[in-house]
């Protein structure tokens, strides 16, 4: 979980996130640890991945364009036994938590 830890503080400066509830901010960046994890098991490159993840925000999810990079860049520091389906429950539970 220290990692989740160190990551929710980049998150929350990166995304306006003071008109969001909580529970909003923690299942869209969720949904990003998700596609993250799907695009490097496929094979992705980190900075396609980045790119790609944020073009596919769109509407009310946009605002959380600026969260991509540094959750991707985390989800490319894993490693690939960690690259599970429980990647992006985990990190909504301890986002949660916080």
């Amino acid at each position: 979980m220290t990692r989740f830890a160190a990551l929710l503080p980049a998150l929350c400066l990166a995304a306006p996130v003071m008109a969001q509830d909580k529970e909003s901010l923690c299942a869209t960046s969720a949904e990003i640890v998700d596609s993250a994890v799907e695009a490097r098991q496929d094979g992705m490159r980190q900075k396609k991945a980045i790119r790609t993840i944020g073009e596919g925000l769109e509407g009310d999810a946009a605002i959380y364009k600026p969260a991509v990079e540094p959750i991707v860049n985390w989800v490319y520091t894993l490693e690939e036994d960690q690259l599970t389906d429980e990647v992006a429950a985990t990190y909504e539970e301890a986002c949660l938590a916080q």
